[in-house]
């Protein structure tokens, strides 16, 4: 769930200074101002190169190699903003992509900026408002030639109001003037890209009369010319969700996802999926309350408890409902041109526990799962064996402090160990990732490791 709350390019640079606030001033909560605890203090960092680590947030493997400097200033307000803490924030960085098997550069992502607390208002009560600017040049992508294929430059600006001690109450607005910014991965795919964008068609609840939920639809090349497309059904984390509306539907395209890699034009035209990716809507509801997993360690494997334990309510559920997994696998057999034997469904986080809870009732109708960074716990509890009806290849972050490991690790195990009549080997599969977090799914998604889930899902068959 985690990944799923910071989306855009510039959310990651306000979580970035965040950051650099928590180490050089103490528990700031949220946002820039904090307590004012000295006149100025600067910290700096040199432009020291990181090891290469795997990267796969733009759907195929990459390994990145960074570079980045950083300036950090912190000054006491004054006058009527005495009392309070204001941020000063410059970087920039150098990232290398490049072939994992081959070492040639892929492409190169660089950028630099200055992040500055420009005005801090008094509202009275120990409130204040709190004016950020972000200015600079964010991205700059080049390919493996070093030419400039895409950019992203502007002056963004923020208004959100701090208490006295510098933690975050409300955020106000964002400015964003100019041409909606690009991500990273839409530029890359302008140049390595498979074009897979123009296959991507959204439709939003109320579109399709039929369908439960509004959803994107990606058709691969030759759909409809007589031959049946395997189904792939993708159920997405808590922060794409929305309410299935024009404007909300984008969020699906967020973050690193199945829908984002073909919006990004980075998903493969010889995979012959017909894509189709619903969005949930966690409709609050004071009879259904989450409010005491706060703080737990694990705070995504309490709202699934939570869920499955108030029955999966159509009003109250934070993830994926078991009954909008069944609904709209029914609405896409009757709406598409899909071999009905070849049904496949993946989700990740909150999408991978409405998987888990669904698969006793998805046995026949569904020839594979791939739940990721999934709860599947409460589900065996109250349903054991029946879990373990349809074939299931589950992956997770050993260092996932999101939703529990053993969400997938355990779950896998018992039906192992704990049916009758276990699945095949090939037809039961956990993965886990050493040293991962919650984000799982760039590796799971993008092959790493040689785990090609796509070719997988396609050697089963249901019915």
């Amino acid at each position: 769930m985690r990944s799923t709350i910071i989306h855009s390019d510039h959310s990651r640079f306000l979580s970035y200074l965040l950051a650099a606030a928590l180490v050089v001033a103490g528990p700031v909560a949220v946002g820039f101002a904090g307590t004012a605890n000295a006149a100025v203090n600067r910290i700096n960092s040199s432009a020291v190169p990181d090891p290469p680590v795997f990267d796969g947030s733009c759907g195929f493997q990459t390994m990145k190699a960074s570079t980045r400097t950083e300036k950090f200033t912190e000054e006491a307000g004054r006058g009527r903003t005495e009392g309070i803490t204001l941020y000063t924030y410059e970087y920039s960085f150098r990232d290398v992509y490049t072939d994992p098997d081959t070492g040639e550069v892929l492409f190169v992502a660089r950028g630099k900026g200055k992040v500055k607390d420009t005005k801090a208002k008094p509202l009275g009560g120990g409130l204040f408002q709190i004016t950020t600017k972000d200015t600079g040049q964010h991205m700059i992508v080049e390919d493996g030639n070093g030419r400039v294929r895409g950019h992203d430059s502007g002056s963004h600006t923020f208004n959100y109001v701090i208490d006295q001690n510098g933690n975050f109450v409300q955020f106000l607005s964002e400015r964003i003037p100019g041409p909606k910014p690009q991500s990273m991965c839409k530029m890359v795919g302008s140049f390595l890209g498979t074009g897979s964008s123009a296959r991507l068609t959204a439709h939003p609840l109320g579109s399709e009369p039929t369908s439960p939920l509004g959803y994107y639809e990606y058709l691969p090349p030759g759909y409809g010319s007589g031959e049946k497309k395997p189904l792939l059904l993708f159920f997405h984390g808590f922060g794409q969700s929305g309410d299935g509306s024009a404007d909300q539907l984008p969020n699906l395209l967020t973050d690193s996802n199945i829908p984002a890699y073909i919006n990004s034009d980075n998903w493969p035209a010889d995979r012959p999926f017909v894509v189709l990716a619903p969005q949930h809507n966690p409709v609050q509801d004071i009879a259904y309350p989450y409010e005491d997993c706060d703080g737990e360690n694990f705070i995504g494997s309490c709202w699934m408890t939570k869920q499955h334990g108030y029955g999966n309510p159509a009003s109250g559920s934070q993830c994926m409902r078991p009954q909008e997994v069944v609904a709209f696998l029914e609405f896409a057999l009757a709406n598409y041109d899909v071999d009905p034997s070849r049904v496949y469904v993946t989700g990740l986080s909150c999408g991978a526990y409405g998987i888990w809870e669904a698969l006793p009732q998805l046995g026949g109708r569904v020839a594979a799962a791939v739940p990721i960074a999934g709860y599947g716990l409460p589900i065996w509890k109250s349903a054991g064996c029946a879990v373990g009806s349809v074939p299931i290849w589950a992956f997770h972050g050993e260092a996932d402090d999101i939703v529990d490991p053993e969400g997938s690790s355990l779950t896998i195990a018992n039906l192992r160990n704990e049916c009758p009549a276990p699945p095949a080997a090939d037809d039961l599969q956990l993965t886990t990732y050493e040293g991962v977090d919650h984000n799982a799914w760039d590796r799971a998604y993008s092959g790493y490791g040689g785990n090609d889930i796509y070719s997988w899902m396609l050697r089963h068959t249901s019915g």
